[in-house]
């Protein structure tokens, strides 16, 4: 009895910190990931509702560079959410092809891998923040009857890539809280070594329906400077799905991906989900 008790954390509700610590990101992929009906757009909903009442009180409870961001959040989530659903709709597969699920992605299975970039980078414009904050919303609003993991790359300089258990879990609310407690002890550091964890997660998960990519880079090789070559990245890829037919989808995070559209980065994130079936989703 005398043990100190294991922290809980409740993912089932979304707080204003949830919102505003990862800004652009977590709105946008609450947008992508939950349709209007989910009960999170009643929260969404409510939460602006708040935002509104704290900007016309005369003693605001949150400091004003945080509202103004989170007016610029909202002023800008139409276009976006507008051109992010053109991308969703080339994207999605057909409906003999896929599974109907509870949230706004349309997963082809129920196995699903989370593969999340850890590199320095992410320290940039709070990327990291965004992903973790993004993610914990997209978890909350998926279903018991999926399966998943999360693969972080690299874990350092001592590893190209972790895993946080090397097998598909059911997504009970242990399963959860495990997801969030990783995703919340994630720290970028190193390169970008993607080639190294992506063909982990082929040899691995072996009932794998999907892959979501997470990353703001160009792939690059662990603990080196140098850059990967993304087309030889990419018929690697192919290959190694030649037998399995994964759906991979990706999330290119930060102006460092969209600012150059003929970019490597911006190229192999968008390349890697058409040749794979799956989105591709920037912010």
């Amino acid at each position: 009895m005398g043990r100190q008790r294991r922290r809980e954390i409740n993912v089932f509700s979304l707080s204003f910190l949830d919102l505003i610590s990862g800004a652009l990101g977590a709105v946008i992929i609450l947008y992508v990931a939950v349709p209007k009906a989910n009960p999170l757009q009643k929260e969404l909903d409510a939460l602006k509702q708040k935002v509104a009442a704290m900007v016309t009180s005369s003693a605001p409870l949150v400091d004003p560079a945080e509202l103004e961001r989170l007016r610029q959040v909202e002023l800008s989530s139409q276009a976006v959410l507008a051109e992010n659903a053109a991308l969703k709709a080339a994207a999605t597969p057909a409906p003999t092809q896929g599974v109907e699920t509870d949230v706004g992605f349309k997963f082809k299975g129920k196995h699903v891998v989370f593969v999340v970039d850890t590199s320095k980078s992410m320290l940039d414009e709070d990327r990291m923040g965004q992903v973790k904050a993004g993610l914990k919303m997209l978890l909350t609003a998926m279903p018991g009857s999926y399966y998943l993991d999360v693969v972080q790359f690299p874990f350092g300089e001592r590893a190209p890539y972790r895993a946080l258990s090397g097998g598909f879990r059911p997504l009970g609310a242990e399963a959860r809280q495990d997801v969030i407690e990783f995703l919340y002890k994630l720290r970028p550091l190193g390169a970008t070594p993607t080639r190294e964890a992506l063909s982990y997660v082929f040899r691995t998960y072996r009932e794998m329906t999907d892959l979501v990519l997470l990353t703001d880079g160009e792939p690059s090789i662990h603990n080196s400077v140098l850059k990967d070559d993304i087309y030889d990245l990419l018929n690697h890829v192919r290959s190694l799905n030649k037998g399995t037919r994964v759906q991979i989808s990706t999330i290119g995070v930060g102006e460092g991906v969209l600012h150059d559209k003929a970019g490597k980065p911006y190229q192999f994130v968008k390349l890697l989900a058409e040749q794979n079936g799956g989105f591709f989703v920037g912010f």
